[in-house]
């Protein structure tokens, strides 16, 4: 079986004729990889940081290439398309700064000692190490920095694991060109090419035929809750469950206090549309919720600036056909007003659509207060006493914005959101994740299945598991444990 890439400019096919992999394919891909794991494995942190930086610079030469595929298989802009190819590198790079120094294998050495209360103690080591194969599945909305070798990806491979990933079937050219990017790099350190492969296909048991087999050990996800469900249920059903690493989207709630409005009114209003639209809006930190007490001249502003936009296609047919249906059923709901964008007839084109309601129609309709991926936002008015209480309603979500001012007292507001989410952010909004060490992407349950990050250089924990050895000799432990440290990683001893 064969399908081609689907441009949403004007729904055309796109590049040739892909073949779709089938169980034996997909069992040979990943058993490749484990049996060269090691390879990664046993990596000097030098000779580690080399890899990930070869990759880097496979990645960026093969630039020009990955725009213009990539510009026609999602219709995103090329400056966005650009933007994620440096982001991809830069990731790589981040990690290749922290694998270089060995921190990453927090090494802590407890010698022995016979005086240690409350029994005496047997020389203890401990490490960090890769898990072994894991599989990846890309991301629509980011065709490069959450795709094949995008954030989950870099941290898979950044902590020692081969890695087979699943391509995304709206850009399947794009993933192959990475590939060939990635094992082009891999070769130029003396590794073998199977450490890392991708998948094609749009059959969904190919999802099946990952999670299921007996060699992977773990599972990184960037999608839909309904996705994430399947494949945290699936690696829980089998022999030996293994942990499902998932960013599963979130209604990023955003509360606007009144001496926010008082203050820049037009700014935020102009502000919290954009934000909204943003990549039409497909990012998994887009606004969807959006608290704010009932000011006529607010409601007007947004009003008058979403009417006058209209957003790029979606990435999609199906994406765009769940969009649409979606409206179709919120704009039905009695007590919701419909504000309308510029509709784009082309393609996978959509028409930009908010709503505006109060807080107990919303309650009583549960559909307003779930993700609908595209360029819409849920307006609910609320009045500001409320919002702590709103706030501790609601559901685990990636981010949570306060737009306010320094005359708010807002410390329990943050104290409740703070539980809900893993950003917290004040007076901005929360479209763009920043590639770095204090960032958290990810938050309690629906957001993501586990309390991880899947941005910045703490993304790598999630494929490393602690192993301890005890009474080893020198000669016959890793080369990170060993009294004579040949890596010069940190040690923290006793």
């Amino acid at each position: 079986m064969t399908f081609r890439a689907m441009k949403p400019i004007d729904g055309t096919p796109f590049g040739d004729e892909i073949a779709e992999h089938s169980q034996s394919d997909v069992t040979q891909v990943i058993q490749k990889a484990a049996a060269v794991a090691h390879e990664l494995a046993k990596l000097s942190p030098a000779e580690h940081a080399k890899l990930l930086r070869t990759i880097g610079v496979h990645i960026e030469s093969a630039r020009d290439q990955l725009v213009a595929t990539a510009c026609a298989e999602t219709a995103l802009a090329e400056g966005r398309i650009g933007g994620e190819i440096t982001r991809t590198t830069v990731q790589f790079n981040r990690f290749a700064e922290l694998v270089e120094t060995g921190e990453h294998l927090k090494v802590v050495i407890d010698k022995a000692n016979p005086d240690y209360s409350p029994a005496p103690r047997p020389d203890i080591r401990k490490l960090n190490q890769p898990l072994g194969v894991v599989a990846i599945f890309a991301a629509s909305n980011f065709p490069l920095a959450f795709s094949v070798a995008g954030g989950d990806a870099a941290s898979a491979i950044a902590a020692g694991n081969a890695v087979v990933a699943k391509a995304h079937p709206s850009h399947p050219n794009t993933c192959a060109i990475i590939e060939k990017c990635v094992k082009g790099a891999l070769n130029e350190c003396g590794i073998s090419e199977s450490a890392f492969s991708i998948v094609q296909g749009v059959s969904p048991q190919i999802t099946h035929w990952l999670a299921l087999d007996p060699l992977i050990q773990a599972i990184g996800f960037t999608g839909s809750e309904t996705v994430g469900r399947i494949l945290v249920d699936l690696a829980a059903s089998r022999e030996v469950p293994i942990p499902v690493f998932a960013e599963m989207g979130s209604l990023n709630p955003l509360f606007i206090t009144s001496a926010a409005i008082t203050e820049r009114s037009e700014a935020l209003a102009n502000g919290l549309v954009d934000s909204a639209l943003m990549g039409s809006g497909q990012f998994c930190t887009k606004p969807g919720l959006v608290f704010v007490p009932d000011d006529a001249q607010f409601m007007s502003t947004i009003k008058s600036y979403l009417s006058t936009l209209a957003v790029a296609p979606l990435l999609s047919k199906s994406i765009a056909d769940r969009y649409s249906s979606a409206i179709a059923d919120l704009a039905k709901i009695a007590g919701v007003e419909v504000l309308s964008g510029t509709a784009s007839s082309e393609g996978f084109g959509v028409t930009p659509t908010f709503f505006i309601t109060d807080w107990k129609t919303a309650q009583a309709n549960p559909h307003l207060l779930e993700e609908h991926f595209g360029p819409t936002t849920v307006i609910i008015k609320a009045a500001q006493e409320n919002f702590v209480a709103i706030a501790q309603s609601l559901g685990g979500q990636l981010t949570s914005t306060i737009q306010g001012t320094d005359s708010d007292q807002v410390d329990p507001l943050i104290a409740a959101l703070s539980q809900k989410s893993g950003r917290v952010i004040w007076n901005g909004f929360p479209t763009g994740v920043a590639v770095t060490a204090a960032m958290t992407h990810g938050g309690p349950w629906p957001s993501s299945s586990t309390h991880t990050t899947s941005v910045g250089v703490d993304a790598i924990y999630r494929f490393m598991r602690p192993v301890s050895y005890q009474g080893l000799p020198q000669q016959a432990l890793p080369a990170a444990l060993q009294d004579a440290n040949p890596w010069k990683v940190p040690q923290r001893i006793n």
